[in-house]
């Protein structure tokens, strides 16, 4: 293949009115204009190319989003191809950057008018050599003409595009289609979304209706939402949902009806990552932690850490009490003891040096805790770390769980944290459940 001149490499574009109404709810692909023969299986002769991985990059400030796309697509077929690459933009958005491999390099793309583009590819195509054609589809659509795609060789696009993210309700949502990856010849080998939010006011929901993603906060105003697959065809848009509030806690409402029908609402209530100070509600909390032979070795060491953990990030005016439990019970203080550095300095001297012996007094330990002095005007809860193998009393789930919770009185939650890869995991998931934790 000779290499195209330096002139024509930079031509890869041009803005021409196409209108692709089928099309316009889908993410970047090929379509091929001279399929091969024969096709993978099961899948379609105008897209017989597999899309290698898919990454996206998004910024959001405010309601300003820009989305940065990075695809790369394989042509497992024998003979060369020739395609359109296609892609919609969200309504209002404009395209700031396209780029494609051309002979190894990427180039960037230059707008020019329709009719000098489609005669300089046209000429291109004639003495077969690699331009594109960027195109303006209408309805906030691009394609891109692309020959040749080279048989057993791999095509990498990028491109970015600006928007302004509209809100309704106080909900600012963000959407990246990527439904028709399932017409990729075989599923992607990877697929990433990673958004960074910034903004002026406090962030409050963040909250994805699609995908299961992961959150991390920075601060109150600013987080990075993450999500990533692994040999799938994703089959729906990406679609993320914030809101922004000086308010304390963020209340967003949202409701739908259609003609005739019952109608249905999403409320979003979500408080700040920082309180305002002062605003740190004060509360009682008990510790217990299983010190039995069955925790020995990694479990025990795993457990002080987190127990350690939770007792240095008391907040002032908290009161608390730990309890050790084996085959009986130990309680530090006998009572609830207010946080200051001192008790907290006693507690972890307490806890570094415990030691994993004996059975395992669950119902017991549950017992004591329950039955703590404590101030009703505080919301009182109980952090149990154990693997919940109870072999000391009361052994039978269903007596220690109804116990529990009829000593619980309704306004106390255990929180139950399963320590090891051998936890009862159905006694404790029913004790938090009973008590609402």
């Amino acid at each position: 293949m000779k290499r195209i001149h330096h002139a024509l490499n930079l031509i890869l574009g041009v803005v021409a009115l196409l209108v692709c109404p089928n099309l316009c709810r889908a993410d970047g692909f090929i379509i091929i204009h001279n399929p091969p023969p024969t096709v993978v299986p099961g899948h379609f002769a105008f897209a017989p190319l597999e899309v290698v991985y898919h990454h996206v990059n998004v910024e959001i400030n405010d309601q300003v989003a820009t989305t940065s796309v990075d695809q790369e697509f394989f042509n497992p077929n024998r003979g060369d191809l020739e395609g359109t690459y296609i892609f919609p933009l969200p309504a209002g958005a404009h395209i700031d950057k396209f780029s494609m491999d051309i002979n190894g390099k990427m180039m960037d793309a230059e707008l020019l008018p329709a009719d000098k583009a489609r005669a300089l590819y046209e000429e291109i195509v004639r003495k077969y050599r690699d331009p594109a054609l960027l195109e303006y589809m209408g309805r906030d659509a691009f394609k891109v003409r692309i020959f040749p795609i080279q048989a057993n060789s791999r095509k990498k696009v990028k491109l970015q595009y600006t928007q302004l993210l509209t809100a309704d309700s106080g909900l600012v949502e963000y959407a990246y289609p990527m439904n028709t990856e399932k017409f990729s010849a075989r599923p992607l080998a990877e697929v990433s979304v990673k958004i960074t939010l910034s903004s002026k006011d406090p962030l409050k929901t963040i909250y994805s209706p699609s995908n299961t993603v992961e959150i991390k906060r920075d601060g109150d105003r600013r987080a990075v939402v993450g999500w990533e697959q692994k040999n799938v065809r994703p089959d729906q848009d990406f679609k993320l949902i914030f809101s922004r509030s000086k308010q304390a806690v963020g209340v967003d409402l949202l409701t739908y009806r259609a003609s005739g029908e019952d109608g249905y609402f999403l409320l979003l209530a979500s408080p700040g990552l920082e309180s305002p100070k002062g605003a740190i509600q004060k509360k009682d909390i008990c510790f217990i932690l299983d010190t039995s032979g069955s925790m020995a070795g990694p479990k025990i060491e795993q457990a002080k850490k987190a127990l350690s953990f939770c007792v240095n990030n008391l907040n002032e005016g908290d009161r608390f009490e730990v309890i050790r439990f084996s085959t009986e019970c130990e309680p530090l203080f006998g009572e609830l003891k207010n946080a200051g550095k001192e008790n907290v300095a006693k507690a972890l001297s307490f806890v570094k040096d415990l030691k994993a012996i004996g059975g395992t007094a669950i119902s017991d330990a549950l017992h004591q805790a329950m039955g703590m002095k404590r101030d009703a005007s505080r919301p009182y809860v109980v952090v149990f770390l154990t693997d919940g193998q109870p072999t000391i009393g009361e052994t039978s789930e269903d007596a220690i769980v109804a116990k529990a919770d009829k000593e619980s009185h309704g306004d106390t939650r255990v929180f139950c944290f399963g320590i090891g890869t051998d936890v009862n995991t159905h006694l404790l998931d029913r004790i938090a459940a009973d008590t609402r934790a």
